[in-house]
């Protein structure tokens, strides 16, 4: 995070360092002599557990922001950003040492090339997740130039699963570069808005799933392209090529299709032909029987082919229809447009120059102006008696409409959609009174919102989350999407007890989790609250144990050393 503005490092600095608003743009200097106000320097429970200062002259908090601001000062060519604000939050329950936490600042600052510039840093312990600020100087001080970061965040995810590893904390999952290749690609994209929201696999992640691994098989043998062909019969597919590579297409319904690439890297255009020879076409021979086939999301049948017929005829009426209309504003137009025209090429011919001929161009226009905010109002009038004649109906709307006039098929589909949806709604969370429940987005999280307010997560291990309006639904289970979903309901619901709707090992997991994690919630569901207190108390005691058994390790090093030192 960082800012433009002119003070962006003082006021970023003031505010870590817990600076009173008031008092944040005021001389740095006078900061350490307003300690008991602005510092809070008698550390009774305040915002700030301790601060550093690093690759300053002066290790005083306030003269060293002042000094760099004055290095920030002395670049004057680059327009970027001269400030870097880093942010390390640990997990909850989990409280570093500071000489820890000076290690992990030290060590993610080098990872980014920054470990020879200044910055200050503060540890706030106001939250129930203890985080670091660390506020950088991005203009080096000697040379004074600003480097380039590009990639950053790949760079503190590694070091991190690093720093993990080195000062035995708590493992959380992470990014540690771009998913290029493979079969662990993550479903990005329109595809992945379509599950979250269809609640089903995307085409893609069926066929990854289902078919590629048979295709790679016969790939990898050497069976020659009319095995591949049967294959991919197999599973209701053909390959064919499409212009500089294969596509993996859908036999039975039209333009499902992607590229082979996407599926797997081995099945492109060049892997399969280095494999297997040039391409051959299918031919008459390939009719294998399809034993599975990918359930298109679009339904079919009688009643899906009369809605089809419908649309096509609403569309077709409405660019019909408005021909009449439009050819008649047209000529109502034309009349006033070869006037005003007329007027145009005629100005020129005037003997007029200077302010009369703008004046005179100027009110042209404006009677133009005029001229259309008259015959607008009757073409969009018309326009829209059109539009509500030859309405263009949705699947949803038209099954209403069906319904409603006795088509007992469209009934029937439209309580096939209901009993869908309560099936992907199963595994949620919601509390016990949650009208007035708070509304909050986690906007680093990337969510995307739907219409009706519903926001979508992803999280890094493949996890989905739906924050609805008065629950929370997880429709990809996964460890990190039920860690996300308590967050969540801990934050909304504050400390109702919370119902946990799904199958009974979904439940167990929720409990489990809520324990060993260190959530502030409660279950009302009094086995569930059982079991949660039974994992937070034995988390807590083999954390307890192991500290118990480190500093009893420490200590008889240091008996050892003594008398090592005694001899």
């Amino acid at each position: 995070m960082s800012s433009r503005r002119d003070g962006a490092y003082q006021w970023l600095a003031g505010y870590v360092l817990n600076v009173v608003p008031e008092h944040r743009l005021a001389d740095p200097a006078r900061w350490t002599r307003l300690n008991a106000y602005t510092l809070n320097s008698e550390r009774t429970g305040e915002k700030v557990a301790w601060e550093r200062v690093t690759n300053c002259q002066c290790d005083d908090r306030g003269w060293a922001v002042k000094e760099i601001v004055v290095t920030q000062a002395r670049n004057r060519r680059s327009g970027a950003d001269k400030s870097y604000h880093l942010v390390v939050s640990f997990p909850a329950g989990e409280l570093p040492t500071r000489a820890q936490v000076e290690d992990i600042e030290d060590w993610l600052c080098t990872a980014l090339g920054l470990q020879e510039h200044q910055r200050v840093s503060a540890v706030h312990q106001n939250t129930d997740n203890w985080h670091v600020h660390v506020v950088i100087n991005k203009v080096h001080p000697r040379t004074f130039h600003i480097p380039r970061l590009c990639w950053d965040h790949y760079r503190l995810q590694a070091a991190c699963v690093e720093l993990e590893i080195r000062h035995g904390l708590r493992r959380e999952p992470h990014t540690t570069g771009p998913q290029r290749w493979g079969d662990n690609r993550k479903i990005k994209g329109r595809r992945a808005d379509f599950e979250a929201w269809q609640g089903r696999p995307s085409f893609l992640r069926w066929v990854r799933e289902m078919a590629a691994p048979t295709l790679l098989g016969v790939r990898d043998g050497g069976q020659g392209w009319p095995e591949l062909h049967n294959a991919a019969a197999r599973f209701d597919l053909e390959i064919k090529p499409h212009g500089a590579g294969l596509i993996i297409a859908h036999r039975s319904v039209a333009r499902l299709c992607l590229k082979a690439s996407d599926v797997d890297r081995r099945l492109s255009f060049k892997a399969v032909t280095d494999a297997l020879g040039p391409f051959q076409p299918p031919g008459q021979a390939t009719g294998a029987t399809p034993t599975v086939s990918y359930a298109t999301p679009a339904p079919s049948g009688s009643l899906y082919e009369a809605f089809t017929q419908a649309r096509i005829a609403a569309i077709a009426a409405r660019s019909v229809t408005p021909a009449k209309p439009h050819e008649q504003h047209l000529e109502d137009e034309m009349q006033p447009d070869a006037y005003d025209g007329n007027r145009v090429r005629a100005e020129p011919l005037a003997k007029v120059s200077g302010q009369l001929k703008r004046d005179a161009f100027q009110h042209i226009d404006d009677q133009q102006r005029r001229n259309r905010g008259e015959t607008m109002p009757p073409k969009l009038f018309d326009r829209r008696q059109v539009r509500a004649q030859h309405r263009i109906l949705t699947w949803q709307s038209y099954l209403e409409t069906e319904a409603s006039n006795g088509n007992e098929a469209a009934l029937a589909a439209l309580r096939d959609r209901a009993l869908h949806r309560a099936q992907t709604d199963g595994l949620r969370l919601q509390a016990e009174d949650g009208g007035d429940a708070r509304h909050i987005v986690r906007v680093h999280l990337r969510p995307t919102v739907r219409r009706d307010g519903r926001v979508i997560y992803r999280t890094t291990d493949g996890g989905v989350v739906w924050d609805e309006a008065r629950s929370i639904c997880i429709e990809e289970v996964t460890a990190e999407a039920v860690c996300l979903a308590l967050s969540l309901a801990s934050t909304r619901f504050s400390q109702r007890p919370l119902r946990v709707n799904g199958s009974d090992d979904f439940r167990a997991q929720v409990a489990e989790l809520a324990g060993i994690k260190g959530f502030k919630v409660t279950f009302s569901d009094d086995a569930l609250e059982k079991q949660r207190g039974l994992a937070e108390r034995s988390y807590k005691s083999g954390v307890e144990r192991d500290h118990a058994h480190a500093h009893s390790a420490h200590d008889t090093s240091a008996i050892a050393a003594w008398r090592g030192h005694g001899r």
